[in-house]
């Protein structure tokens, strides 16, 4: 959408033409007029695309985020004394909060714009499929938000989560613990009903180019290392490179993402219940081992598409947003 927009629109203070070009923008992508998606787009144009901060934005998303350190080191949190809160307002009027301030040396996630906006032009868009439903750009753009969306709330749990661990709160731990690997697994899901968010696709792609089975070997295990823990990792020590270029890719979510977080929950549930020190280095040592043996690995990811877009993205929708 950025690159289409830099011709013929005056994108100054007033945005001379945003609202007709967004309209005309809208129907070259999905190929009819829809007013929900209109005004869909209206809120994404303000929202999501108008980043305004100057923040070079490398995705600090949790799920995707490598948790290498000691939370209860690291992460200190102050609930009575919240001075910001960005949220969301579910349909019925319940606050669900997304990014509540802290005050963490964790890795912040880049958040820019309101998370209530953006829930409204995703519900426009679910609206919008019973006449877009057939369209492939529809299908993408609308896994892509609800993707979004989840990436966001996802991150709010795991803040709950280390709240709860610094608490020694094993039933909250837990609690926030299965939801955020039940976000991981859901995404993966609505990802993998989209061709354009496979990690399959990534991999058989690379292989093609090799001309000898060793270099297939050595492709796919290059396409692998470029999107997690890259190479220069010793046993208790990551890549400086790490996640550098983490996707958010139907499979990847599954097979590392996913293994990744429960691994990194077990241990900090182990130190609450028995009470003892985050075990960090024996964190990182199964880990890299674990992510060694997966980029090595040679198992077959699928290039094809699986399920319904629209109907996965209205049942999420119902589970985490109403």
């Amino acid at each position: 959408m950025m690159a289409s927009s830099q011709d013929g629109v005056d994108w100054g203070r007033t945005c001379a033409g945003c609202k007709e070009w967004l309209k005309s923008y809208s129907y070259r992508r999905y190929g009819k007029e829809v007013l929900q998606i209109d005004s869909a787009w209206e809120i994404l144009h303000r929202t999501i695309y108008n980043c305004t901060d100057g923040i070079a934005d490398h995705n600090k998303d949790f799920i995707v985020q490598f948790p290498d350190w000691d939370p209860s080191e690291y992460f200190h949190t102050n609930m009575s004394k919240e001075s910001h809160v960005q949220g969301i307002v579910a349909h019925n009027n319940t606050k669900r909060f997304f990014l509540r301030e802290t005050t963490t040396d964790l890795p912040r996630a880049h958040l820019w714009y309101s998370t209530e906006e953006v829930i409204v032009a995703l519900q426009l868009f679910l609206d919008a499929g019973n006449h877009l439903a057939g369209s492939l750009t529809y299908r993408y753009d609308l896994v892509d938000l609800m993707r979004q969306v989840l990436s966001k709330l996802a991150n709010q749990v795991y803040l709950d989560a280390m709240t709860a661990f610094q608490q020694k709160n094993v039933k909250a731990l837990t609690l926030q613990s299965l939801k955020f690997v039940e976000l991981i697994k859901d995404v993966d899901m609505l990802l993998a009903s989209d061709d354009n968010f496979l990690l399959g696709t990534w991999i058989e792609s690379s292989k093609k180019l090799a001309v000898s089975p060793r270099e297939m070997r050595q492709y796919e295990w290059n396409a692998r290392t470029q999107v997690t823990m890259w190479y220069d990792t010793t046993k208790t020590n990551q890549s400086k490179l790490h996640d550098y270029a983490n996707k958010f890719w139907s499979g990847l979510l599954e097979k590392y993402y996913f293994p990744r977080a429960s691994t990194y929950f077990t241990y900090l549930l182990e130190s609450v219940v028995q009470k003892e020190g985050f075990k960090l280095e024996e964190w990182r040592r199964e880990w890299i081992s674990y992510s060694n043996k997966w980029q090595s690995g040679t198992e077959l990811y699928p290039v094809r598409a699986q399920g319904d877009a629209l109907a996965i993205s209205k049942a999420l929708f119902k589970k985490y947003l109403l």
